[in-house]
């Protein structure tokens, strides 16, 4: 018996609120092995992002390699990339390895919270003409879904919808374009899958601390398509969906926004910054292990 495990790839925060540690934090909040695979190094703190060292396409590989030599991941989380040459060195792993990566969540990461841009213009070609195929799921904020498709971002619910079926005919079994961007009162999703599109919506949560909110959402998802996965080891398939893989995805998805919303919530009282009242501040991602 082992434990249900996704692997991560994703850049590094010192702050620990983003990237591969929201990425592992999540993953633990949800009783998931994280591994995790760096693939840029980050200067920044709660104030932003103050410089990037983005790791060469042979150095992301190396660690990706070492690790598909020794274990199986159930699902496999892809967040910032950081170069071209990364994202097609990671893209050509996928396809070599494809049936021993699990569930693969795309997180299209390009611009940090505070606006610095994560990924460069020729990366984003190549993660929406490489990596896009190959994603099972995709998860964009409306910035994220416009440079993929190469257009001008989504206004309004039924832009994002009109996108998200867009970014759907390029391969993915699932697409989340997250509307925490457009104005509206409620937090409303937009989510194509195999049974058709739906809206997922909630109260927004208000408050500043919503960085490495992508990285959570993201790596909650990966964490839940896993432990279906450990489910269907273990003979128990219908724990999660009793009505297919339509009914999974759209339950795993929604749980995911759940927790991330739980964590944002959780964390507003929180004042970790030596200036308090600026910046962009972490989530609570280990609500779970102290409820109660």
């Amino acid at each position: 018996m082992r434990p249900p495990l996704v692997l991560c790839l994703d850049a590094t925060d010192p702050i620990g609120a983003s990237g591969l540690a929201a990425d592992l934090k999540t993953l633990t909040a949800l009783g998931v092995y994280g591994a995790g695979i760096a693939t840029m190094v980050m200067s920044g703190s709660t104030q932003g992002t103050a410089s990037l060292h983005r790791l060469p396409g042979e150095v992301v590989t190396s660690q990706l390699d070492a690790v598909l030599a020794d274990v199986r991941p159930d699902a496999t989380k892809i967040g910032a990339l950081g170069s071209a040459a990364a994202a097609r060195e990671v893209a050509r792993r996928l396809r070599e390895h494809r049936a021993e990566l699990g569930t693969i969540v795309l997180d299209a990461v390009m611009t940090d919270v505070d606006g610095t841009a994560l990924a460069t213009a020729e990366a984003a070609e190549v993660i929406a003409r490489e990596l896009l195929p190959l994603a099972d799921v995709l998860v964009a904020n409306p910035l994220e879904a416009a440079q993929l498709l190469d257009r001008g971002p989504a206004a309004d619910l039924e832009a994002l919808r009109e996108q998200a079926l867009a970014l759907a005919e390029l391969g993915p079994r699932a697409v989340l374009l997250t509307g925490a961007r457009l104005e509206s009162a409620d937090a409303a999703d937009v989510l194509v899958h195999p049974g058709g599109t739906d809206v997922l919506r909630s109260p927004r949560v208000s408050g500043a601390h919503t960085r490495g909110a992508g990285a959570t959402l993201s790596a909650a998802i990966a964490g839940q398509y896993a432990r279906l996965a450990e489910f269907g080891r273990a003979g128990e398939r219908t724990e999660v969906g009793e009505d297919g893989d339509h009914d999974d995805d759209v339950t795993i998805l929604a749980s995911a926004r759940d927790f991330l919303a739980s964590a944002m919530a959780d964390a507003r009282t929180w004042e970790l910054s030596r200036t308090p009242g600026t910046g962009h501040g972490p989530l609570n991602h280990l609500i779970t292990l102290s409820a109660g």
